[in-house]
């Protein structure tokens, strides 16, 4: 079977003025229907490189901004209530000792909760000769500060497993903008991998993630994380709250030193 990647609907939000009920109609090809949820959340976007200025921001959810290193020192004093990734992306790997210096600098900052993105990519940028030690550098940061790490991966799942695998590491491994096939998705969790999603995601691989190694992103996309979480939710069959709790309880976990935000009571 081919693979099944999931896109946004058309979701419009409609605020009742008098009660306290968020309403979505979702415009498909075969029916429109409306549903009213009764909730009660608190919502992470746990990689994104887009967040609105603060005094414009959303409340009701807290985000990890991914951010290079020459970019923290003015972002950490923008966005107050947010944490922070930083690290060096993969395509810009070559010639990026620099950068990686001054990333070891700053990455004990409290405010950079997790490191990267960093990891492997195929397809654009430079050869993993170059690519590879830049990943593992992060990977020594990351178990040094005792940081989660965030990876990006394209068409390097065998390289990423067994570079896990002889690393050892007792940090997190978070996989952002998962949409891998069922077997790939089988062989990571099985290593110990955990897995961030987006608003595209394979539905076939959803049953081989454990629910504790879950999380929601919008990376750069401006979809809003609620939409993320309700299609995840759906896919998964599973009400939207009581999702909402499991991935607080992981963003919890995992990154302890995120501020919480309002929670959402609609």
């Amino acid at each position: 079977m081919g693979r099944t990647w999931l896109r946004p609907r058309a979701i419009i939000k409609l605020y009742s003025t008098d009660t306290k009920f968020l309403y979505f109609t979702h415009n498909t090809s075969s029916s429109n229907f409306v549903h009213s949820l009764s909730i009660t959340m608190e919502l992470y976007d746990i990689h994104t490189h887009q967040i609105l200025l603060e005094d414009n921001d959303d409340p009701y959810h807290s985000c990890i901004l991914d951010v290079y290193p020459l970019e923290f020192e003015v972002a950490k004093d923008t966005y107050q209530r947010h944490g922070f990734s930083c690290g060096i992306h993969p395509w810009y790997a070559e010639d990026s000792e620099p950068q990686l210096k001054f990333l070891a600098e700053i990455a004990p900052h409290p405010r950079i909760i997790a490191i990267g993105e960093t990891g492997l990519d195929k397809i654009k940028g430079p050869s993993f000769d170059i690519q590879i030690p830049v990943f593992k550098r992060h990977i020594q940061l990351s178990e040094q500060l005792k940081k989660p790490l965030i990876i990006h991966a394209v068409k390097a799942w065998e390289e990423l497993y067994h570079i896990h695998k002889d690393s050892k590491p007792t940090q997190p491994w978070i996989i952002h903008g998962f949409r891998a096939n069922p077997q790939v998705t089988q062989q990571m969790a099985n290593a110990g991998f955990m897995f961030s999603l987006g608003n595209r995601f394979n539905v076939e691989s959803l049953e081989f993630i454990p629910k504790e190694s879950l999380f929601c992103e919008t990376d750069e996309d401006e979809m809003d994380i609620r939409d993320v979480y309700q299609q995840i939710a759906d896919a998964l069959n599973r009400d939207i709250e009581d999702f909402a709790a499991q991935i607080a309880e992981n963003v919890h976990r995992v990154f302890p030193s995120l501020k919480a935000p309002k929670e959402l009571k609609l």
